[in-house]
């Protein structure tokens, strides 16, 4: 529900932002609350409501960024805060699931611990199946214990697939700059220090400068050019 096609949320927008006064932030927290009604419905055994309200919320979830994006109101804050609360909606439903008994509490929190793993890769990998919560609307026709295993290894290969976008990306940066990570990392630091110059120590000769003078001054230009006087007077 986070892709929900602006176009058709447009008109909903306008109605929660203009005549209602809603922020993107508040639509997140409105969401939120849903969500975690949703999980005391089916903590309760009260499946079917449970699932309705949960439907409600991920709607919510998707007007929110359809807000921000039509008044220009994204920022990394209310990004930030919609990450957050997704994923503590998601823990709250998952186990809300195992406390009315429909799956092992070891299933939901493999599910969660997966979940988690994604977030930290997706933002920069680009990559969410979006396999979560949409899931569990399929219970009608399996079980949930198969659910949610498909839930933990979807999200989980996700994770392993997100790490090699990342890794991709960053050979294609590596590469573009010319070398390995000693070479590029020596390359930054000798443009940012480009700006200094050391001074180069003079170079002795090693036949003159080092050669043993018993007290004697070697002799100058100066020298040369009186000792030439002097023979052709």
């Amino acid at each position: 529900m986070k892709r929900l096609p602006d176009r058709l949320a447009r008109s909903m927008v306008r109605m929660l932002r203009e005549r209602l006064g809603l922020s993107p932030a508040q639509i997140t927290w409105a969401a939120f609350w849903a969500s975690a009604a949703a999980a005391v419905l089916i903590a309760s055994r009260w499946l079917a409501a449970g699932l309705v309200l949960m439907a409600l919320g991920q709607i919510l979830d998707g007007l929110d960024g359809a807000m921000a994006r039509q008044y220009q109101l994204v920022s990394d804050e209310g990004h930030r805060l919609d990450t957050v609360l997704d994923r503590a909606s998601e823990a709250l439903i998952f186990l809300a699931f195992a406390i009315a008994g429909l799956v092992p509490l070891a299933h939901a929190l493999l599910a969660i611990a997966a979940v988690l793993l994604l977030t930290t890769v997706c933002d920069r990998s680009g990559f969410d199946p979006g396999f979560k919560r949409f899931v569990l609307y399929f219970g009608a026709w399996l079980p949930y214990p198969t659910l949610f295993a498909v839930i933990f290894g979807v999200n989980l290969a996700a994770y392993v697939i997100g790490l090699l976008i990342i890794d991709c990306q960053f050979q294609v940066r590596m590469d573009r700059l010319g070398g390995d990570l000693d070479t590029v990392a020596s390359r930054a630091v000798a443009e940012e220090a480009g700006a200094i110059r050391y001074p180069v120590p003079a170079t002795r000769h090693p036949r003159i400068d080092d050669r043993p003078t018993d007290g004697i001054r070697p002799p100058t230009r100066e020298s040369f050019s009186a000792r030439q006087i002097a023979d052709s007077g």
